[in-house]
């Protein structure tokens, strides 16, 4: 394990105009800024949300402008972003994010990609790209975002942050763009440990119950998939993060394959995305890019006995992982099979890392648990995550531990 190589810029205040954007992260056609309440947990921090979020005063967006166009203001501000703006915490803009959100690369052609602030000539992530880059740059404290397949897992992992997708329904996602209601959720990201576990408090409110981790099962099916360098640049991870615990126990997530876990998956995610734009697409025919275009169209063939075969599957999945992963244990897995890709990398490369890292990312989605993003290692010179999952609603608990692993790392190196 390495020091991070972190880009610092300036950091942002709350503006009437578009803010400074070295990063292409922010939006600019939608552009808002609030101040927080003047005391609170998160007082002198400011953050950025996906445009993806209403804000009364704005209109989000989407990642499309045609999405823009056709949209009337936001009537009202998501309840996640006033529990925010409620701790003290000033809002200072909205991130680009993928187009309809239906992508992990973090690319959009209508607004220009975010830049990773690591390595410019490498891809963010998405779908949540510009709230990576701006975090990870230093432009903010922390910023939110949606997940549905690592849409905050993924730029976590590319940009060197702690991310948080939490518990299907933990953190109220009203006010947010229509995508697929059974899997999608509000996330976040932070680079600083103590500032991620303040968010984490204001946004995840306490678990039901006071959990202590005892036991770090390792996901063998998920880092038997990796190359073999990848693999062994995570193991000082992943034994640091067993070093906290009684015990440690080799496992297999999915014995039937992660392969039949990805294509129920994307059954249910298709099925439900579709339902959520097939409406819109066929009333204003939108410019669509080539990767969202294709996605929607196979989407829009899935039927409705595919689907609900596939939500008894998921289900199954569900019931089998809640007596699979027990309350006082931890599953530590990859969170992508690579670091962020060049964007010189072959299609085909990028394709079949993409493969394999939506193995491990359909694992939370499915099983409606949180998953939280550690970066504690540098792999040509990127960033390479490795993410923990545990049992639902233990998420604030799972939270801290991700944040004590990462303070102890900087601590012990300096950083």
């Amino acid at each position: 394990m390495e020091k991070h190589k972190l880009l610092n810029l300036p950091r942002l205040e709350v503006s009437d105009q578009p803010p400074y954007d070295p990063l292409q992260a922010f939006v600019r056609d939608n552009h808002i800024a609030i101040e927080g309440a003047p005391n609170g947990p998160l007082s002198g921090l400011v953050f950025a949300v996906k445009d993806v979020f209403m804000v009364l005063g704005s209109t989000y967006g989407n990642g499309h402008p045609d999405w823009l166009k056709t949209h009337g203001p936001d009537s009202f501000t998501a309840s996640s972003i006033i529990r925010l703006l409620d701790a003290g915490a000033d809002l200072v803009g909205k991130t680009v994010c993928d187009e309809l959100c239906f992508s992990i690369s973090g690319e959009n052609w209508n607004y220009g990609s975010p830049m990773n602030p690591h390595d410019i000539r490498r891809f963010t992530g998405g779908s949540s790209a510009g709230s990576g880059a701006a975090t990870a740059g230093g432009l903010v404290d922390f910023a939110t975002g949606s997940d549905c397949l690592g849409s905050v897992r993924v730029p976590a992992g590319y940009n060197g942050l702690l991310g948080m997708r939490p518990t299907y329904k933990r953190i109220p996602n009203d006010g947010e763009a229509p995508y697929c209601a059974s899997m999608d959720v509000t996330g976040y990201v932070a680079k600083d440990p103590d500032v991620f576990v303040k968010v984490s408090e204001v946004l995840l409110g306490s678990d039901k119950n006071n959990v202590e981790f005892k036991h770090l099962y390792i996901a063998d099916d998920c880092f038997q998939a990796l190359d073999a360098e990848i693999y062994e640049a995570l193991e000082p991870a992943v034994k640091l993060a067993g070093s906290k615990l009684s015990q440690v126990h080799h496992v297999t997530v999915a014995p039937e394959g992660l392969e039949k876990w990805i294509n129920v998956f994307r059954l249910v995610q298709g099925y439900e995305v579709w339902e959520s734009y097939g409406g819109w697409i066929r009333k204003y025919r939108p410019h669509l890019s080539r990767g969202p275009k294709e996605r929607l169209q196979w989407a829009s063939t899935i039927t409705r006995n595919q689907y609900l075969e596939a939500l008894e599957e998921k289900q199954k999945i569900e019931n089998y992982f809640r007596t699979f992963l027990p309350e006082d244990a931890i599953l530590c897995l990859p969170t992508t099979a690579s670091v962020a890709p060049l964007r010189t990398t072959t299609l085909e490369e990028i394709n079949r890392t993409r493969a394999i890292s939506t193995n491990f990312l359909c694992i939370s989605p499915l099983t409606s648990t949180p998953q939280v993003c550690v970066p504690l290692v540098i792999f040509d010179d990127v960033p390479l995550s490795m993410t923990l999952i545990s049992s639902k609603d233990t998420d604030l608990a799972l939270a801290k531990f991700a944040a004590r692993l990462v303070s102890e790392f900087c601590a012990k190196d300096g950083i």
